[in-house]
């Protein structure tokens, strides 16, 4: 299969969904969790199994709010209700509900969060998807000097790529962006670069060797086909076991396994697709670039 012939078609393909997803994501509103826009939190062990939706009607019924509501993992009767933020007589009525229903619960934690700390948390994930990305570029860059610059450029290009393509998945599906929307987009970041950096490796030693070919197009080729078996079997094997954890999670009814679980495939997919379609083939238009600006600056200085 020649991967980079369809380098094209691949990154249009690319562009539509992200920005579709962006773009709908950004006009019918993304599900920011209190984590990040603020709200009230409340917290209760109901000494009894439960069912998401009667909570959920309980809520509704008293604020008018929709809450998000999660089973804890400290118990299968121990619950969190996440809505917009509460006034003391809502929260008052919500927990007075609760009672009505399950008498026997223990007595509630509630805990209001600001709009500020949703803030300071997007910052502190923003910063730390900035760290992770500067660290991959620089190592990146001192390991690959072969393949220079363009090569740390291209796999920097194909991070952005894939954190962009799981926020629009976010933004389609209307997925609960919290704290675990961020483990999430750092996982899939350290699986997609693990892919990248070993079929740029593979590149790496491929043009180092004596190989016949009119240009790299042959020995990216060359070098994908020798990583594939290995990078289909890596990633069969990852999403098969999280594919058993999300399903657990949908049996235990365990909504934040759920929340990362099920993004965590897409994102697998995404990653492996990323470095199989996306990051070689950019590599490779990035370096006709590069190398065609330094012939036309040395003909020009001639």
């Amino acid at each position: 299969m020649d991967f980079v012939k369809y380098r094209y078609i691949c990154i249009i393909f690319s562009l539509i969904v992200i920005i579709g997803g962006i773009t709908y994501g950004a006009l019918t509103g993304y599900q920011f969790d209190i984590d990040f826009k603020g709200g009230t939190k409340i917290e209760v062990d109901l000494k009894t199994d439960f069912n998401n939706t009667d909570i959920e009607n309980i809520v509704k019924d008293v604020t008018s709010k929709a809450p998000l509501v999660q089973k804890l993992s400290s118990g299968n009767s121990s619950v969190a209700i996440s809505t917009d933020v509460m006034t003391e007589e809502e929260s008052a009525k919500v927990i007075e509900a609760l009672k009505a229903k399950y008498p026997n619960m223990d007595e509630p934690s509630t805990r209001n969060l600001q709009p500020s700390y949703g803030k300071e948390l997007l910052e502190s994930a923003l910063l730390a998807l900035g760290v992770a990305v500067i660290i991959i570029l620089l190592y990146i860059m001192i390991r690959f000097k072969v393949l220079g610059f363009t090569a740390a450029f291209t796999a920097t290009l194909c991070l952005i790529h894939d954190a962009l393509f799981i926020i629009s998945i976010y933004g389609m599906f209307k997925l609960p962006i919290n704290t675990t929307f961020v483990a999430v987009i750092l996982t899939i970041i350290g699986y997609s670069i693990n892919n990248t950096i070993i079929i740029y490796d593979r590149i790496r030693e491929n043009k180092r060797k004596v190989i016949k070919a009119n240009d790299d197009k042959e020995i990216i080729n060359q070098s994908i086909k020798q990583t594939l078996r290995r990078t289909i079997y890596t990633t069969f094997t990852t999403v098969v076991v999280v594919i058993v954890l999300y399903i657990f999670a949908i049996v235990k009814n365990q909504q934040v396994l759920q929340q990362f679980s099920l993004p965590l495939i897409i994102g697998v997919l995404v990653g492996t697709y990323s470095s199989l379609f996306i990051a070689a083939p950019l590599w490779y238009i990035f370096d006709n670039i590069v190398s065609k600006f330094r012939k036309d600056t040395k003909k020009k200085k001639k």
